[in-house]
């Protein structure tokens, strides 16, 4: 790093008059902490001088060292195996959901194919069902489930052409959250390419 004559003559005089005065004030709060505290620059790297962690850092270590575990009693997410976001399936397309499940919410369902279309048609191309996870459809009421296919409806496009979006407003406490982040999760995990 190459420093401009005037930055280089300042340094030097601010080091002058301020060594006393750091000098007093390091040796004060050493004194006043004891001798295990260690007194760094914040951008100087760890080394063999580093403080022991405190049992606090050594808890917060070991808490967030574990990997994320849902926290659904018996939760075990999709019945085809791996279902994480960005995770690439093996096979012909399928949905993330079984849309023939009881209760299944389906946001989307794919047009109909003749026998023909279906021949020659390319099976990675086809469009799947999108349906909402079964925890969160099991959850929903009647009004939250209309509301969550409207809210697809209208985020994709399909409600109005060339719109895309809507204002979410009802009475407070009819679950206009649970609405959303059922939707959310669903856009999140699935869409009709097989892909979120």
């Amino acid at each position: 790093l190459e420093l401009s004559v005037w930055q280089s003559e300042k340094r030097k005089n601010d080091a002058d008059s301020d060594s006393d005065d750091e000098n007093a004030t390091c040796s004060t709060a050493k004194r006043a902490l004891g001798s295990s505290v260690i007194i760094r620059s914040p951008l100087s790297p760890l080394g063999q001088n580093a403080a022991i962690p405190s049992a606090h850092e050594a808890l917060m270590r070991k808490i967030l060292s574990k990997p994320f575990k849902v926290p659904i009693p018996n939760y075990e997410g999709s019945c085809r195996g791996s279902s994480g976001l960005g995770v690439r399936r093996n096979g012909a397309r399928q949905p993330l959901h079984s849309p023939e499940d009881p209760n299944a919410l389906i946001l989307y369902e794919p047009p109909q194919l003749t026998e023909h279309e279906r021949l020659i048609s390319d099976k990675n191309t086809l469009p799947v069902h999108v349906v909402v996870d079964p925890v969160l459809g099991a959850v929903l009421r009647p009004h939250q489930r209309e509301g969550v296919k409207f809210l697809w409806d209208c985020v994709t496009g399909v409600r109005i052409p060339d719109s895309f979006g809507c204002v979410m407003a009802d009475e407070m406490g009819l679950g206009k959250t649970l609405q959303c982040i059922a939707l959310m999760w669903t856009l999140l995990r699935q869409g009709p390419d097989a892909r979120p």
